[in-house]
C-alpha cells in the first residue's frame, strides 16, 4: 500500500517555488492565481485525497515509487492545470496524475475570507514491503571560487583553484538529504559551495555562496563536509585548495 501524499509541508514549499516577479497564470476560469502566505494567503486543505494505486508496472519491477504533481487548487477546491514535475520511473506517472485529479480542498482564502486560487505541489509516495526505494543523484561540480586574482596561496598557505594546480576530487559523495530535499522542489534546486580541501583531503572552512532555496541550505553544507575527498596538488605535492562546489539534484538512480 502506497503512503498518502505529503500535502501538508509541500503547500508550504510551494509558497517558495514562485518567483517574485512572475506574473499570476489565471486558471481555466480566468482566476487571478495566489501566492500561500503572501498577504495573508492561508493554503487549501486537502478534503478528499484518494491514494493512488499501486501499478501493476511497478510491482513487476519491485520497485517503490516517489513524484511530484504541480498543480493550481482554485476557489471551489478543485485542482486544475494538473502537471507532472518529475518521477522516478514512468510508471507511476499516470496514477500519481489521476489521484490527484480527483482531490478536492477547502480552497485557500484571503484574509477576510474569500477563496481564492494558489499554486501547490502533491508529493505521491508509493510503498511495498521489500519493493526497493528509489534514489536520488547528486550531481556535483569542483570549480574556481569568485573572486580570484592570483596563483599564490593565501596567509594561511591555501591555495585558489587555478590551472596552475591540479583540482581535488571528490571520490565518494555522502548525500545527507540533499537530493531529496531537492527532489521536492518544482523549480530551483542547486547550491553553490565554497570550502577547503586539505592536502590530506579533508574539508573545512565551508560557507554557501548561494542556494536555489533555504531548505537545500543544511543538506548542502553536510553533504560536503561527510563526502571523501582526493586532495590537490602542485607539481605533484598534494596542498590545501579553495574551491567551489556546484550541487545539483540529477534525478533518479536507474531502475534495475
Amino acid at each position: 500500500m502506497n503512503r498518502p501524499a505529503f500535502i501538508a509541508l509541500l503547500l508550504v514549499l510551494a509558497a517558495r517555488t514562485v518567483l517574485p516577479q512572475q506574473p499570476a497564470q489565471p486558471t481555466a476560469n480566468d482566476e487571478a492565481v495566489y501566492k500561500i502566505g503572501e498577504n495573508g494567503v492561508k493554503a487549501p486543505i486537502a478534503i478528499h485525497d484518494p491514494e493512488a494505486e499501486f501499478p501493476p508496472d511497478g510491482r513487476a519491477k519491485n520497485i517503490n515509487g516517489l513524484c511530484l504533481i504541480g498543480l493550481i487548487v482554485d476557489a471551489t477546491g478543485t485542482p486544475q492545470n494538473l502537471k507532472l514535475v518529475r518521477c522516478n520511473d514512468p510508471v507511476f506517472e499516470k496514477n500519481s496524475l489521476d489521484a490527484v485529479a480527483k482531490y478536492r480542498f477547502t480552497p485557500a482564502t484571503l484574509k477576510d475570507g474569500t477563496p481564492v486560487a494558489v499554486r501547490i505541489t502533491v508529493e505521491i509516495n508509493y510503498q511495498r514491503d521489500g519493493a526497493h526505494n528509489p534514489v536520488a543523484l547528486v550531481g556535483y561540480k569542483i570549480s574556481a571560487p569568485p573572486g580570484i586574482t592570483s596563483d599564490s596561496p593565501g596567509t594561511d598557505g591555501v591555495y585558489p583553484l587555478t590551472s596552475s594546480l591540479a583540482p581535488p576530487a571528490i571520490t565518494q559523495f555522502s548525500d545527507e538529504g540533499f537530493g531529496n530535499a531537492a527532489f521536492r522542489l518544482a523549480d530551483g534546486n542547486a547550491c553553490d559551495v565554497v570550502l577547503t580541501v586539505s592536502a590530506k583531503g579533508k574539508p573545512s572552512d565551508i560557507s554557501l555562496t548561494k542556494c536555489d532555496k533555504p531548505i537545500l541550505e543544511k543538506p548542502a553544507l553536510a553533504s560536503l563536509l561527510k563526502s571523501h575527498y582526493r586532495p590537490g596538488t602542485l607539481n605533484g605535492v598534494a596542498v590545501p585548495v579553495r574551491v567551489l562546489v556546484h550541487l545539483q539534484f540529477d534525478g533518479f538512480a536507474p531502475t534495475k
